[in-house]
Parts: structure tokens; sequence; C-alpha cells
């Protein structure tokens, strides 16, 4: 029962990083660097938890022995949502549009799958029965319907090299098991600090740290365009991301325990996919209209029918 009211939270999170994805994509036209998006998004993020921790009158350090007594893996929420963008950023150029949206999502199910099986980083466990096999197997299906069978539809098939091929494709699973790892750690955080708010800032203020280090070696004059971007008028909103980031990752983290990581991912994946048509259809967020399809439609029906049956399953 409890699950029932849960995977609808998964679902809304997984809508707001739709919506997310859209103010960074209009935000990284702006300043020109999709790492530089990714840094606004994950230090306005921090901010506005800073805020929230400070309202609610939490500490915002973390005893040395908290840190000594905890597990190490712990700590690594941010490191994990920073390798897995970068992996997103490194393989859309060799591997096209349709590899880059399925390779991460095979990693994320089938790493929470794993978590899920075997309860591992403190996970809720659960038995691999046939119905829950057949629920994750159906939720493939129906993403390979909404996201693969329309890019192929919309553009021929994307060609390129063989060569290495196979090293970004692994690359790219490797991205999708980061993100499966990040909501099984990050509950674990919350269980250690007893706090939804601290759990949530200790990943962001990682990733906002570790996006500033990537940059200052790799994009150093990225900083210019931040500059320049504040200067000019721009859409509002579009600095608003880190907000609804934060939000999810606090969504996830609070729904782990009840619907095991496994059940997170996939509801939030179908609100992910959810969103996405909204914003398509109506062109929100500057977006051009790209009026949903008959197989689209089949595609969410068939991942709703999947990710019932993995809750059904539990």
């Amino acid at each position: 029962m409890i699950a029932l009211f849960s995977a609808p939270i998964g679902v809304l999170v997984g809508i707001g990083i739709a919506f997310q994805t859209g103010m960074n994509s209009v935000l990284r036209q702006n300043v020109r660097s999709p790492l530089l998006s990714s840094f606004v998004s994950f230090g306005v993020g921090s901010i506005l938890l800073i805020l929230l921790i400070l309202i609610q009158n939490e500490p915002l350090t973390i005893s040395t022995e908290t840190f000594i007594q905890s597990p190490w893996w712990i700590w690594l929420g941010g490191l994990l949502a920073m390798f897995g963008l970068t992996v997103n950023i490194l393989i859309f150029p060799r591997l096209g549009s349709v590899q880059t949206a399925i390779m991460p999502i095979l990693g994320q199910v089938i790493t929470g799958s794993l978590i899920d099986t075997f309860g591992w980083f403190s996970a809720p466990q659960y038995d691999f029965s046939l119905l829950r096999f057949l629920g994750l197997t159906i939720v493939m299906v129906g993403i390979v319907i909404a996201i693969v069978l329309p890019l192929f539809k919309r553009n021929s098939p994307e060609k390129y090299g063989q060569y290495s091929l196979i090293f970004w494709q692994i690359l790219g699973i490797g991205g999708g098991i980061a993100s499966g790892i990040t909501p099984a750690i990050n509950t674990a955080l919350r269980q250690t600090l007893q706090s939804t708010t601290l759990s949530v800032f200790v990943p962001f203020i990682m990733g906002t740290l570790l996006l500033a280090l990537v940059i200052c070696f790799k994009e150093l004059t990225a900083w210019r365009h931040l500059k320049n971007a504040l200067k000019e008028p721009q859409p509002w909103w579009q600095w608003l991301g880190g907000l609804l980031g934060a939000v999810y990752i606090g969504g996830i983290v609070i729904i782990v325990p009840q619907i095991g990581t496994g059940g997170a991912i996939v509801t939030s994946l179908f609100g992910l996919l959810l969103g996405s048509l909204i914003i398509d259809q109506f062109g929100l967020l500057g977006a051009s209209k790209k009026p949903v399809n008959a197989i689209q439609i089949v595609g969410l029906f068939v991942l709703l029918i999947g990710v019932v049956m993995i809750q059904v399953s539990k």
C-alpha cells in the first residue's frame, strides 16, 4: 500500500527532471558550455539547499566522528552524478542520440535491479521473481518503443565509425550504472545523517566543486561566458534547474526505502519520459513543438504496465 503512494512521487520528480533538462538546455545555449550549465545547476541547487538548512536550523557541518565511522562509499553520490553527466557529454558525438538515450538507461535499470536483488549499499532487498523479471523486460520494451523508434522514424539511423565503438557503448552503460547506484548511496547517506536536506546537499556541493575543477582545467575561458550571460536579458527560469534537481534527489531518497532502488529508477524514468512528451507537445521552455505521436503513447503505456508489474511483484 505504501508503494502506491511512493510510486507517484517517483513519477513527479521524474517529470521535474525532464523540465530541468529543458531549462539546462536553454542555459547551455546562453553560457555556451554544457559543463558550465551543469555547474550553474549544481551551484544554484547548493545555494538553495544551504538556505533551506539554515531555515530548518540544522547544522551545515558533519561531525568528524560521523565521517570516520560511516562507510566510505556513502560520500560518493556527487562524484557518481558528475561521472554520469560527463559520460553523456562524451558519448553523444560518438554514438548519436539513439544510443546515448538507451545505453545509460540500460545501465540504470540493470543496476537498480541488482541492488534490489542483493541489497547492496544497505538498500532494501527484494526477491527476483518471474513477475519482476517480466516487468523489467516490459519497461525496456516500452523505453525502446517510446524513445528509440521515434528517433529512427524521424531520422535515418546514425552511422559512425566502428573503431572503438564498443568502448563508448560500454562507457555509456557505465554512466548509467553510476546513475543507478546514486539513489541507493544517497538513501544510505540520509539514514546516516538523519536529514533529507543535508543528504541532498552533500552530493550537490560535491558535484559543484568537482565541476568547477573540471571547468578550470578543461574550459577556463568558459567563466567569461557565464559573466556575459548574467549581464544579458535571459529567461529567469533557466537558472532554476538546480531547484528541480534537488527536489529529484530528495524525492528519490524518501521513496527508495519504500519501493527499492529499482522501483525508484523505473518510476522516475516513466516520469522523465512523460515530462519530455509534455514539453514537446506544448513547446514549453522554448522548445519547438513536436506533437506526440501514437508510437510514443504506446511506448509510454507499455512502460507504465512494466512499472506496475514491478511494484506488484514487491
